[in-house]
């Protein structure tokens, strides 16, 4: 009778341990030089490459990170479920999916490409371009030299911070700020849900057809145009 309820235990032991998932590690990915992530493959963790281009056609669980020369571009057909981070000379072109935000440090572009989309912020903090032409459904930041340049949608607000130019010809259903040295060009195909703001010594260049529901303010020591 013991040895039956000994065993008894034990069974049951097993099956408690049978039962109880096991945690599997993380899948992360770091090399050096150009790297593919080619369509049909899943990387389950983060993804790191130094002094070489990122290629994404596939999918990558985790965050995306390109330090030194190259460039990340995720393909038609990528997915990067994390961030997407560059800190060296190249660019950013999102052609397919991003389901965090979107950085660029240095001196590269970060484009949006039509029929791309970004569910995070996109930001540019060095002298590149900010470039929406597909979908940003977070907001766009840029902070240096370079111009945020948005032809596509943006959920959230645009602000514009450094000696570059805010140039808007999509739809933006927050605010757009341009606090810096440069200029806010409205054109006419330009939507704006919310607030448009030149704080600055820019001016505002609003173009004939131009939308905006919110107020329209020239704060600094520029002059506001219609043209």
């Amino acid at each position: 009778m013991k040895l039956q309820r000994t065993l008894g235990a034990g069974a049951i032991a097993g099956l408690v341990l049978v039962g109880v998932p096991s945690m599997a590690s993380a899948d992360d990915v770091s090399r050096t030089g150009s790297y593919t992530v080619p369509a049909g493959r899943t990387i389950e963790g983060d993804l790191t490459v130094s002094g070489g281009t990122i290629t994404i056609d596939g999918t990558v669980k985790g965050d995306v990170r390109q330090v030194g020369a190259g460039a990340v571009v995720i393909g038609s057909r990528g997915l990067v479920e994390g961030d997407v981070d560059e800190t060296g000379t190249g660019d950013i072109a999102v052609k397919g999916t991003v389901k965090g935000n979107v950085t660029e440090r240095a001196g590269g572009q970060a484009r949006v490409h039509s029929g791309a989309r970004v569910d995070g912020n996109l930001t540019e903090t060095g002298a590149g371009n900010a470039s929406v032409r597909g979908t940003v459904d977070g907001n766009v930041i840029e902070r240096d030299g370079g111009d945020a340049d948005i032809r596509g949608t943006v959920d959230g607000n645009i602000t514009e911070s450094g000696a570059g130019g805010a140039q808007l010809r999509g739809r933006v259903n927050g605010n757009v700020t341009e606090s810096g040295s440069g200029h806010l060009s409205l054109f006419g195909t330009t939507r704006i849900d919310g607030n448009a703001y030149e704080k600055d010594a820019g001016n505002m260049y609003r173009y004939k057809g131009a939308r905006v529901g919110g107020d329209i303010s020239e704060g600094g020591s520029g002059s506001r145009i219609n043209r």
